[in-house]
């Protein structure tokens, strides 16, 4: 009996054999960077035992280190489970668990186990990798030895300021620089900054915004702006979503305005002392400001452009709401010209309305007209 088991061992030598597969060992696990979609390398492999913390929204590559399988190419398989992730439930539709694959190549070299995975938020991702023979049906790929492994995903978006913004700019600056709430795009994905200011919210939370300009701003006012890192992936579907990092601490910004008045009126047009009645666009970001109306009476024309001579300086403080100031009421039987100066609060700033105030003196009154019976040069007629 022991000649005939050694003869059939020489023979199944002389006839080529395959060699019995060697005994595999708990896989040696890594990780690095790499974007689920367009699979461009970007970082170096990183030993999934030292629990790497990787600063990237793209995506990420885990590799194993082939083993020696004793069959031809040194053909083996592995499985690449993933078994967690920050917001506990896997969202990985191109990694079905298990994903088996078959690699081939030098012992001691690094080879991918399966397909890149998407990032899920930040936070650990952990993940289990199965090794064995190469041939076998599909159960077969985890009957071998396994390891599980985790690295972390750390990344930061930061909202900066950039100047000092305005939801209302009278005068465009030189040169139209961006003035607002930005934040850098993180390595693999972009920004996306949010402002608050109580039920308001900028701009469109549809979709990421790297940056929030000035004149987004729907109102003066102490706003909350916050920013955070979204990368694009697939959802269960497969079809598109967007998976981001937690907000930032928030920025607290104070956003100013120019000053505009809302409305004016006039009461006792009749009387040699009428009393003008002013509202801010912004009346609560207005109380407690000093304004100063001059009233100009126009004399005639010159080089195309009205004439006007200072007929009186009024000074006020806008209350809670409204301002109130009696005027004397112009002697002269004339159109009359108001230039409205406001003296600044925290979040108006100090300036000059834009809308002048046009007046006309006669006989019986003394009152607002509409503009379009103002007089304009040339033509002007008293």
């Amino acid at each position: 009996m022991k000649r005939l088991c050694l003869l059939a061992a020489l023979a199944g030598v002389l006839l080529g054999a395959p060699p019995a597969s060697a005994a595999f060992t708990a896989p040696e696990l890594f990780v690095r960077q790499q974007t689920w979609d367009t699979h461009e390398e970007t970082g170096p492999w990183m030993p999934l035992a030292a629990a790497p913390s990787i600063d990237f929204l793209g995506g990420y590559e885990v590799g194993f280190k082939l083993q020696d399988s004793g069959e031809p190419n040194n053909l083996q398989r592995v499985a690449l489970q993933v078994t967690g992730v920050p917001d506990g439930t896997p969202t990985q539709p191109g990694n079905a668990s298990p994903y088996c694959v078959t690699r081939i190549g030098a012992p001691g070299t690094i080879a991918p186990a399966g397909p890149e995975l998407q990032f899920e938020g930040d936070g650990a991702y952990t993940v289990r990798v199965s090794i064995g023979p190469g041939t076998g049906d599909g159960a077969s790929c985890l009957a071998g030895p396994s390891r599980s492994g985790s690295f972390g995903v750390d990344v930061h978006v930061t909202p900066v300021l950039v100047g000092e913004p305005l939801s209302l700019r009278l005068t465009p600056l030189p040169g139209m620089p961006f003035v607002g709430v930005q934040a850098a795009a993180p390595p693999g994905g972009e920004a996306d900054v949010r402002c608050t200011l109580g039920a308001l919210s900028v701009p469109d939370p549809s979709f990421a915004h790297p940056a929030v300009v000035e004149d987004v701003f729907p109102r003066p006012g102490q706003w909350s702006c916050m920013a955070r890192g979204v990368a694009e992936g697939r959802d269960d579907n497969n079809d598109i979503a967007s998976f981001a990092t937690p907000w930032s601490a928030p920025l607290l910004v104070d956003v100013r305005s120019d000053f505009r008045r809302a409305a004016g009126s006039i009461s006792r047009p009749r009387s040699t002392r009428p009393r003008f009645t002013f509202k801010a666009e912004w009346p609560d970001e207005a109380a407690g400001g000093r304004a100063t109306l001059t009233l100009s009476r126009v004399t005639g024309c010159k080089s195309r452009r009205l004439k006007l001579r200072k007929a009186a300086t009024i000074h006020g403080r806008f209350g809670a709401r409204q301002m109130r100031v009696v005027i004397r009421r112009p002697r002269k039987l004339a159109f009359y010209s108001g230039t409205f100066r406001f003296g600044g609060t925290r979040f108006l700033r100090a300036g000059v309305d834009p809308f002048p105030l046009l007046l006309r003196r006669t006989k019986k009154r003394f009152g607002f007209i509409d503009p379009r019976g103002f007089p304009r040069c040339p033509g002007y007629r008293a």
